[in-house]
């Protein structure tokens, strides 16, 4: 999505004050996210997400379930089995890029984002398809190694199928309202089979990846 020229002029306060929020240079630009965000920090509340999480809060994780549908995954945390992620789809999304992200610890919801796949457009396409041949069919270490990656923020084992996904920090790679995260999916072999970019578009927590109760 491209702000139209019409709309920049009603925009450009709120941009430099996201800018100055977000420890964003000049010249930086705002990106798509919803209009009614706004970023404190690095927490970005939407009003959407936020009425949801005050429904949410302190439930079984079947009050999301009830909320989003069907799930598309169950995420553990590989070093605290209380924790899980739960991913569900955004109704609406003709593209399927959008997910919403339940955190629960010891099956209570403790927060929610929403995350949406090249959050950068054109820009994150070109980013995952330059890393993608790096890390393609690889062991943990060697993606590392070979795409330059710091240590993951988390470790994800899908609860189903026993895959894991890894989960690094790119915020040096892009600009303020960029992609966060590089997601590697690894099969039961430890071997890479896909990459994805990342992008928050709202979140209850300051880091939807890190553990929120550290």
């Amino acid at each position: 999505m491209i702000i139209r020229d019409s709309f920049r002029s009603r925009l450009t306060f709120t941009a430099g004050i996201l800018a100055l929020l977000l420890g964003g240079s000049s010249g930086c630009r705002l990106h798509p996210v919803s209009l009614a965000a706004m970023a404190i920090g690095d927490v970005i509340n939407d009003s959407d997400v936020k009425k949801r999480q005050e429904k949410l809060y302190n439930q079984p994780v079947s009050a999301a379930d009830e909320m989003f549908g069907a799930r598309e995954e169950t995420l553990v945390d590989a070093q605290d089995s209380q924790r899980e992620l739960i991913t569900y789809l955004v109704k609406g999304d003709p593209l399927d890029t959008q997910n919403w992200v339940v955190e629960a610890r010891s099956g209570k919801i403790v927060a929610l984002s929403r995350v949406k796949r090249n959050i950068d457009g054109v820009e994150d396409v070109i980013k995952a398809a330059a890393i993608k041949p790096k890390v393609m069919g690889k062991s943990p270490d060697a993606c590392r190694q070979d795409a330059e990656l710091k240590e993951p923020l988390a470790t994800l084992r899908n609860r189903e199928s026993g895959e894991t996904l890894r989960v690094y920090d790119v915020r040096n790679w892009t600009n303020s309202r960029g992609a966060r995260y590089c997601v590697l999916r690894f099969d039961n072999e430890e071997r890479c089979t896909s990459i994805h970019l990342v992008g928050v578009s709202a979140s209850t927590t300051e880091d939807p990846m890190n553990n929120s109760s550290q």
